[in-house]
């Protein structure tokens, strides 16, 4: 997927490199319902952990604002990310993370 992956890999510890390598590895052999229900349950995971994280500094009397995105933000995140992928979709020998 060209140097955006390439950056993103550099600058991730190696437990998270093999996390990510498996599941590009998982991801392959998922339909799309699968991967977006996967992306759905991973979305509602990290929403419980903020939430959890509010109620822990609330009960420190900590007052910080999370800037949760919106769905219209999410959208164009989502077409950002397609039109980047059509972009790098013509190189024959666009390598997987640790290719």
């Amino acid at each position: 997927m060209g140097e955006f992956d390439t950056m993103r890999e550099m600058d991730m510890p190696l437990h998270l490199q093999l996390a990510m390598r498996k599941a590009e590895i998982a991801s392959e052999e998922m339909t799309w319902d699968q991967l977006r229900l996967a992306l759905l349950n991973l979305y509602h995971k990290r929403l419980m952990e903020l939430q959890a994280i509010k109620d822990m500094l609330q009960a420190e009397d900590i007052e910080m604002e999370f800037d949760i995105p919106t769905d219209i933000e999410l959208a164009q995140l989502a077409l950002s990310m397609m039109s980047q992928e059509d972009l790098f979709e013509d190189e024959d020998d666009s390598q997987p993370f640790f290719g």
